[in-house]
Order: structure tokens, then C-alpha cells, then sequence
């Protein structure tokens, strides 16, 4: 028995035991985090590293297709130019809808307040859902501007239950990060893990066949 015992904790602490494959793949959560964190810096790189980060976690976490350095910096090496665009229209909107309702907020009163702050409210709501599914997009599929607006919009609308559960998920995961700021080194990453799955599956319509996208991504 004791012999028995022994070799299952030595084939769990193996290198492909469970011990050393889950070690690792939290590692790259981490990981990849940081990663996020650092594309995000120059703030207009936002988007390209937010479609990198689903990139890598797909690939690398998920998938166990490639390294999580590698396969994050080039998916945002490639999507910077895309990346960066749809990220200046969404940052852009999201400025208006929030001014809009702080003013809706500061000079109205009454039903007419409740009415127009939650509009503003509502449309903040349909751009983070819509950009949820719009940076996965640009991470996987090589598609005109416009495209990758009409796709993403859809899939707001098409699957409007969750897309807002993803937008609940992401507003739990903001507060996390501002009432414990260090949980800012594995929530982006975990919130992914979480969420890919979701998204790929209804994103995929929109795109070529997986063996197409490999294709795309071969250096």
C-alpha cells in the first residue's frame, strides 16, 4: 500500500502529473496578466493588448499550443494598428455616455433624470458587452473595420443574456482591483480563463475555420 501510495504522489508532482500542468498554467495566468498590464501602459494600446490577452489565453492556457510570451506579444505586435483604432472609437463613446449622464445627473431631477441617466447607463452597458466581443474578434479574424463593429454588435444583441453577465463579471472584477489593487496581477487573466470559452464559441460564426486561423498565425 505504501509503495502503491508513493508512486501516485510521485506521478502527481511528475513533470506531466496534475501538480506541475496546474502550477503551470496559473503561472501563465500570472503571467499574462502582467503582460496586460504592461501593453496597457501607453493607454492608447489598450485594445491590442486586451485582444492579445484573449489570444494568449486561448492558445496558451487553454490549448497548450504555444508559450504564453511568444503567443501574447506577437498577437499584439499584429493587432496593434486595429487594436488601437477600435480602442480610441470605444474609449471615445464610453467618455460621451459618462459625461452625458454626470451632467444628465447634475441638472435634471425626477423622472426625467432616472430616464436619461439610465440611457447613458444602458449604452455604457452595450459598449463594454460590444468590446468584450470586439477585441477577441480582431485577436483571431482579419476582417475591415467595419466588420468587426457589425459582428460584435450582434453578438450583444444575439446572446443579450450573456453579454450582460460578462459585463457584470468584468464590473466585479474592476471593483476586486480597486478595493485590493494587487489582485490586478491575476484578475485580468482569471476574468479570461473565465470568459473565453463563451465568447470564442459565438465569435467563431464570424471567422474562418480553425484550421484557417492557424494558418493566419504562422510566422
Amino acid at each position: 500500500m505504501s509503495e502503491k501510495r508513493n508512486g501516485k504522489i510521485g506521478r502527481a508532482f511528475s513533470y506531466t502529473g496534475p501538480v506541475f500542468t496546474w502550477g503551470s498554467k496559473a503561472f501563465d495566468v500570472v503571467l499574462l496578466s502582467v503582460y496586460w498590464v504592461v501593453g496597457c501602459l501607453p493607454v492608447v494600446t489598450i485594445g491590442a493588448s486586451a485582444a492579445a490577452l484573449y489570444y494568449a489565453i486561448d492558445r496558451s492556457v487553454l490549448l497548450d499550443q504555444d508559450t504564453a510570451t511568444h503567443t501574447f506579444w506577437r498577437s499584439f505586435r499584429r493587432n496593434l494598428k486595429m487594436g488601437t483604432a477600435h480602442w480610441l472609437l470605444t474609449f471615445a463613446l464610453g467618455f460621451l455616455f459618462l459625461l452625458n449622464f454626470g451632467i444628465c445627473r447634475a441638472n435634471l431631477s425626477g423622472h426625467v433624470q432616472w430616464l436619461f441617466c439610465g440611457l447613458y447607463l444602458a449604452l455604457t452597458a452595450i459598449l463594454a458587452a460590444c468590446a468584450l466581443y470586439l477585441f477577441p474578434m480582431i485577436a483571431r479574424f482579419d476582417m475591415p473595420f467595419g466588420w468587426y463593429l457589425r459582428g460584435s454588435l450582434y453578438c450583444v444583441f444575439r446572446y443579450f443574456p450573456v453579454s450582460m453577465f460578462l459585463v457584470l463579471l468584468l464590473g466585479a472584477g474592476y471593483w476586486s482591483v480597486l478595493r485590493f489593487p494587487l489582485t490586478l496581477i491575476f484578475i485580468p487573466g482569471l476574468y479570461s480563463v473565465i470568459t473565453v470559452p463563451s465568447v470564442k464559441k459565438r465569435i467563431n460564426p464570424f471567422g474562418p475555420m480553425e484550421e484557417e486561423q492557424e494558418e493566419v498565425f504562422k510566422e
